[in-house]
């Protein structure tokens, strides 16, 4: 009954109230998508390469080397030698080793050059096996090329389509490999990482492109598989397309309790490439924290934009006491204790909250797919999938009892006011 009697009294007053809730479903809104935003970079972040022990490259920067390769942000990392995987490779504490080159791209998206041991391997989220959507049995055989979800989605691209690459991170227009296509032979299933915006070749397949070239200068000669009729039978384990340089190598050991110790020594400088060891997780945890003070501050600000709107709850009721004299003398003049009457307006005060709350994460489901339009190819994240957190619902749950205390302080006035007083001529 009293849930009736605060609807149809707020009906009354519904163009303020509008606005009140707007405001406040606004501001639920910009820190839910704030909160939504950080947790979808550390999940994809953390996840990329949860199956990799180890990330092992040419001597530089730790952070630089793991957000180049793993991530495809920040410049080029310098190159490894072939020789230097090799014997990672055959090092006894190593369970496995996938090979890792970049430098081309496809109408924006990167090309990952690596093995087939790659999806047997590399794992993402919680240990999560990558899997497949479409394949077949070629995969990375000759010149086959396993495409991302978000690659295939937004391009377009079915198993079997023949795609070219371009050297670098040139635009479509560039030429340089538009005689040596690649036959799409599987779609990833997405993931919420950057393998989601990648497409996978042989790294063979990825020498054999650069046959001939002097480092950016493409080859002059003429492709020798330029006529193969079936390019994913076309035999590339000759010694010729094994690759001389590399950008990485990700590794898995067979205990993890010799981590260290294989790190100590492939960074020895009596080697005769020193190498760096990258341990993923820990240096995104250096990331992080070098990241958290503006991580705090935009949380601190969408914060205060919420207690804002709160006070702003709060004026508005305050405002319309006088407005509503008369409304609750004839309450009380129709018997309603003064008790019945806060709680009027205290159950005011909670359905405020309550609608609020529920727009705000509609507006927050809209921020995120717009986010995620703009953002998400940048930032190669997947923000489509809202999922509330239990932070996240913690949040609202103290939004709406905040909204409810904001209620208290007109509830105590109409408690106190009197029917004389609500009843009173006024000239």
């Amino acid at each position: 009954m009293m849930l009736g009697v605060t609807l149809r009294s707020m009906l009354g007053r519904k163009l303020s109230l509008a606005m009140t809730v707007l405001t406040l479903a606004l501001s639920v809104a910009l820190f839910m998508t704030i909160e939504r935003l950080r947790v979808a970079v550390r999940d994809s972040f953390d996840g990329t390469i949860s199956g990799v022990d180890v990330l092992v490259g040419a001597r530089g920067s730790d952070l630089g080397l793991l957000l180049y390769t793993a991530f495809q942000i920040g410049d080029a990392s310098p190159s490894m030698r072939w020789s230097s995987f090799l014997e990672v490779e055959q090092d006894d504490r190593v369970g496995w080793a996938v090979p890792i080159s970049l430098g081309d791209s496809h109408r924006g998206y990167r090309v990952v050059a690596t093995t087939s041991a790659y999806f047997d391997h590399v794992r993402t989220g919680r240990d999560r096996p990558l899997g497949f959507t479409a394949k077949n049995e070629a995969l990375l055989n000759g010149f086959g090329v396993v495409l991302g979800a978000q690659v295939a989605r937004t391009l377009g691209y079915q198993i079997g389509a023949a795609i070219t690459v371009q050297h670098g991170l040139a635009s479509a227009g560039d030429s340089s490999h538009k005689h040596q296509p690649f036959i799409v032979t599987g779609i990833l299933e997405p993931t919420g990482t950057p393998n989601d915006y990648s497409l996978f070749v042989h790294i063979r397949a990825f020498e054999a492109i650069h046959e001939g070239w002097n480092g950016s200068v493409p080859s002059q000669g003429p492709d020798r598989h330029a006529g193969a009729e079936d390019r994913l039978a076309i035999d590339l384990s000759g010694p010729e397309f094994e690759p001389s340089r590399m950008t990485a190598v990700y590794v898995g050991l067979k205990s993890k309790r010799r981590i260290f110790q294989f790190i100590e020594d492939i960074e020895d400088r009596s080697r005769k490439e020193p190498l760096t060891g990258v341990l993923p997780g820990i240096t995104l945890s250096h990331l992080w924290v070098l990241v958290g003070s503006g991580e705090n501050a935009l949380l601190i600000f969408s914060v205060l934009i919420v207690v804002v709107a709160l006070a702003g709850q709060m004026t508005l009721l305050v405002a319309t006491q006088d407005l509503r004299r008369r409304e609750i003398a004839i309450y009380r003049a129709m018997g309603a204790q003064p008790m019945t009457i806060a709680g009027l307006l205290v159950t005011e005060s909670a359905v405020i909250g309550v609608v609020a709350a529920v727009a705000g994460v509609v507006l927050t489901l809209l921020g995120t797919w717009l986010a995620g339009q703009v953002l998400g190819g940048y930032l190669k994240l997947d923000l489509n999938a809202f999922m509330l957190t239990t932070s996240q619902a913690q949040a609202l749950v103290a939004f709406i009892s905040v909204s409810v205390l904001a209620g208290l302080i007109p509830a105590v006035m109409a408690y106190r006011s009197s029917l004389q007083d609500g009843m009173r001529a006024r000239f």
